[in-house]
């Protein structure tokens, strides 16, 4: 389960783009061969689509920023195909990684978080989602990756941990990497946006958004309900019920910055629970 330890509203970080003593960001490793692949071997957001045609938007939603690739290979003829997601913040690399885990992945140790299977090994490294693949088949297909791929999290020199505004979401009953963070239309609302979330026991979901200023956060609150069709307005600090057309009810909350809410199957009794749980973990308003 995630637990940060920093409790922090900001959940960016600093771009640290890593630079050896040859210049790369990829580190030379001991009897390893390395070689950009045939082609491009550098994208960025105007060409990302030749690349990943099909997920290309779902990564430009996350402010990426570039990519890079390189291959490794051994005396034995062991590939390892490394490409660096380099995304505008930490919460976005987390946005795009968490969008793309499983809970049942196989998690490892490796920069944040990594996830291994056959052929394939993910992890997520500050601002960057690393993509590691390699055709070896069995457990040196993914020794070789695991090797590669630690070199590279030490070598890229990015500040570990998760977004710190995770921290603010309970503890208690929280599904195991069920976390996630959604850049754009939350909820199917252009309005909402930057929204942190997790997934709970009775199948409940919380979530956080933490806006810019109490201002920004009255105003997407007021649009949100106009767009549900309802009259009133949210109470700042208090939790109320709100019936949304699309995504069933909710109970929601305005305190300062942050709108943060609860929904899903268990119905609107569990929902407030969970909310009065959260509720007293929220930051107090400005």
């Amino acid at each position: 389960m995630i637990i940060p330890v920093v409790l922090l509203l900001m959940t960016g970080g600093g771009c640290h783009f890593a630079d050896a003593e040859n210049g790369s960001i990829f580190p030379a490793v001991a009897g390893w061969k390395i070689a950009p692949p045939p082609g491009d071997s550098v994208y960025t957001p105007d060409n990302l689509w030749d690349i990943i045609d099909g997920a290309a938007e779902l990564f430009l939603s996350y402010g990426f920023v570039d990519l890079h690739i390189m291959e490794y290979t051994d005396t034995a003829g062991t590939d390892v195909r490394v490409e660096l997601y380099r995304h505008a913040s930490r919460a976005n690399a987390f946005g795009i990684y968490s969008q793309e885990r499983n809970p049942g992945y196989n998690f490892i140790e490796i920069g944040t978080q990594g996830y291994v299977e056959e052929k394939v090994l993910n992890f997520l490294c500050g601002v960057y989602y690393v993509k590691i693949s390699s055709h070896r088949e069995g457990k040196e297909g993914i020794d070789a990756m695991a090797l590669i791929g630690r070199r590279v999290a030490v070598h890229l020199r990015q500040e570990s941990g998760w977004p710190a505004t995770l921290a603010i979401l309970p503890a208690e009953k929280r599904l195991p990497n069920t976390e996630s963070y959604i850049a754009e239309n939350f909820l199917g609302y252009s309005v909402f946006h930057s929204a942190f979330i997790a997934r709970y026991e009775g199948g409940c979901t919380l979530f956080i958004m933490v806006l810019e200023s109490a201002s920004r956060a009255r105003g997407a609150a007021e649009a949100y309900m106009k767009a549900v069709g309802r009259q009133q307005d949210l109470t700042e600090g208090e939790i109320a019920e709100v019936p949304d057309p699309h995504n069933g009810s909710l109970a929601m909350l305005l305190r300062g910055r942050t709108i943060s809410g609860a929904f899903g199957a268990g119905g609107q009794a569990l929902a407030r629970r969970y909310m009065e749980l959260l509720k007293v973990r929220l930051p107090a308003a400005e």
